[in-house]
C-alpha cells in the first residue's frame, strides 16, 4: 500500500510540474527526438525534414539531439499508423506522413488505422501545387493530348503519383495508365529517365528542387497543374480545374487541393502532453522564421509557405464535413481507372 501511495504521489508531482511548465522547459535536455518520415531517402519529404532538423534543435528548450529516420511503406500509410498506435507519446517522436495520408480515414480507407483529428498537428512546411510531368520523348506533349493518347505514368502508392491521374481519368476523361510499385517518386523519376514510363505526377516544389536541370534542359513537359490558382512559376501550364464541369467532381478536387495545402505535414502522436505539444509547435514556428534556415532553403531552391498546427486541425474538420457518399466515391476513384 505504501509503495502504491508513493507511486501515485510521484505521478501527481510529475503531472503538476508539467502543467506548471517546469518540466516542459527542461524536458528535452539530454533527450533524443526522432523525426520519422513516411518515404524513402533522397526525395522531397526527406530533404525538407533533414534541413528542418538541422535548425529545429536551437528552438527547442534544452536543445535535444534530433535524428531523422525513414519508414517507407504503403505510400506513407505505415508511418501514420505507427505514429498513431505504436510511437511513444512522450513528445520525443514527430512523424511526417505523405500529405494525402492524413485524409484517408475520411475516404473510408480501411488500412488507415488512425483518427486524423486526434493526431497532434505541429505544422506544415508548404502548400503544394501538383503537376504532371512528361518526359520530352513521350507522345503526349500537352494536356489536350492525353484525352486522345494513353500516357504511361510511374506510381509509388496512394499519393499524388497515382491519386491525381486516377481522379483525372474518372472526372474529366483523361487516358493515363499507371504503373505502380515504385518505392518513391525519386525511383519513378529514374524510371521515366530510363524510358520505363513516360511521366510522373507529383509536386512542383519537389521536381523544381530535385531535378532543376530537367527544367533548364527541357527534359520534361509540364502538361497540367493542380491548385486553386496558377503557381507564379507556371503561368503557361493549364489548370486542371478548368476542365472540371460537374459540381460533385469539383468538390472532390477541392478535397484533393486541401490535401495539397497541407504540403508536408508534421504531427506528434495522440496523448502527448499539451505543454510539450506547445513546445514543439513553437519550435516549428521559430524555425520557419530562422534566418539561417531560410537561407538554406533558398539556397536549395525549396519553397516555404508554412501553416501552423491549429490551422491544420481546422482543415481536417472541414474535410470531415464533406458528404460521406462523395468521399467514398472519391476514395474509389483515386485508386482505379
Amino acid at each position: 500500500m505504501r509503495k502504491m501511495l508513493i507511486a501515485v504521489l510521484v505521478a501527481a508531482l510529475a503531472a503538476a510540474a508539467l502543467s506548471g511548465g517546469v518540466l516542459a522547459a527542461d524536458f528535452y535536455q539530454g533527450k533524443t527526438v526522432r523525426l520519422v518520415i513516411g518515404s524513402d531517402t533522397g526525395g522531397g519529404y526527406d530533404a525538407y525534414a533533414r534541413t528542418f532538423v538541422a535548425h529545429l534543435r536551437r528552438h527547442i528548450p534544452g536543445e535535444p539531439n534530433i535524428i531523422v529516420q525513414n519508414m517507407p511503406g504503403a505510400g506513407g500509410m505505415a508511418v501514420a499508423n505507427w505514429g498513431f498506435n505504436v510511437a511513444p507519446k512522450d513528445g520525443t517522436v514527430i512523424v511526417l506522413p505523405q500529405r494525402g495520408i492524413p485524409f484517408h480515414p475520411y475516404l473510408g480507407e480501411k488500412s488507415a488505422l488512425f483518427v486524423p483529428t486526434e493526431f497532434n498537428w505541429i505544422g506544415s512546411f508548404n502548400s503544394e501545387t501538383g503537376i504532371v510531368a512528361m518526359w520530352h520523348t513521350a507522345k503526349v506533349k500537352t494536356f489536350a493530348d492525353v484525352f486522345k493518347e494513353t500516357a504511361v505514368l510511374g506510381g509509388s502508392g496512394p499519393n499524388d503519383s497515382e491519386t491525381y491521374p486516377f481522379l483525372m481519368n474518372n472526372t474529366i476523361g483523361t487516358k493515363f495508365r499507371i504503373v505502380s510499385g515504385y518505392k518513391s517518386n525519386v525511383t519513378a523519376w529514374l524510371a521515366m529517365e530510363r524510358g520505363e514510363v513516360e511521366g510522373v505526377a507529383g509536386s512542383w516544389a519537389s521536381l523544381k528542387a530535385n531535378r532543376p536541370h530537367w527544367l533548364s534542359e527541357k527534359k520534361v513537359n509540364l502538361i497540367v497543374q493542380v491548385d486553386l490558382q496558377k503557381h507564379a512559376d507556371l503561368p503557361d501550364v493549364p489548370m486542371m480545374l478548368d476542365y472540371v464541369k460537374e459540381p460533385e467532381h469539383r468538390t472532390m478536387w477541392n478535397v484533393m487541393i486541401a490535401i495539397a495545402a497541407l504540403g508536408r505535414p508534421l504531427a506528434a502522436p495522440p496523448g502527448v502532453p499539451a505543454e510539450l505539444l506547445e513546445v514543439l509547435r513553437a519550435g516549428f514556428e521559430k524555425t520557419m522564421k530562422d534566418p539561417a534556415y531560410l537561407a538554406e532553403m533558398q539556397k536549395t531552391n525549396r519553397e516555404l509557405s508554412p501553416i501552423g498546427g491549429a490551422e491544420m486541425q481546422r482543415m481536417m474538420r472541414e474535410v470531415s464535413a464533406v458528404p460521406r457518399e462523395t468521399l467514398v466515391k472519391l476514395n474509389s476513384w483515386i485508386r482505379r481507372q
